[in-house]
């Protein structure tokens, strides 16, 4: 496969695990008992107050209603502190796969492909900007790999923001 187009897979590839990964960890985070045994609970408690006719047992019916209200603000308090626990893991988590990633990328090409050269370009197409091109190498009117993945990297992520 040429490498032009095995940089556009991996450069894609990088961007999407950033976007899917940390949501992928919520999911499975979010996964949480308490806050299940809470709606189970809210459901029973609801069920068991249609069966109860208000004008004979108002109350036994407001009684239900309370705990119904008490219940749904415990579940709105579990909600806003695990959105904010998982606000914080999801920032972790797309920091840490963005610097990996970043990290990973720039050895790879670095090592492996830092005097390579894509393609000959004529001189006078990035005139004031050819040495940013070609770096690191120093064949006037080429493009590097590195310049070329770069590109490529950028393209990936402005594509998946408007995707995602």
């Amino acid at each position: 496969m040429s490498l032009l187009v095995w940089s556009i897979i991996v450069s894609f590839y990088n961007m999407f695990s950033i976007k899917f990964i940390p949501k992928f960890i919520l999911w499975f985070m979010n996964i949480n008992k308490e806050h299940k045994k809470l709606m189970d609970e809210i459901s029973v408690l609801k069920h068991e107050q249609s069966n109860i006719s208000i004008v004979k047992e108002f109350a036994k019916h407001t009684k239900l209603q309370r705990r119904i209200n008490k219940l749904n603000e415990d579940l709105k308090t579990h909600i806003r502190e695990n959105s904010s626990k998982n606000l914080k893991i999801k920032f972790i988590c797309k920091m840490s796969l963005y610097a990996f990633s970043v990290i990973l990328n720039l050895l790879f090409v670095y090592y492996n492909y830092h005097k390579t050269v894509l393609r000959e370009l004529p001189t006078d197409w990035f005139l004031p900007l050819s040495w940013l091109v070609r770096w690191p190498s120093s064949q006037v009117g080429t493009m590097s790999f590195v310049f070329w993945y770069s590109i490529t990297n950028c393209v990936a992520k402005v594509t998946t923001n408007s995707i995602l």
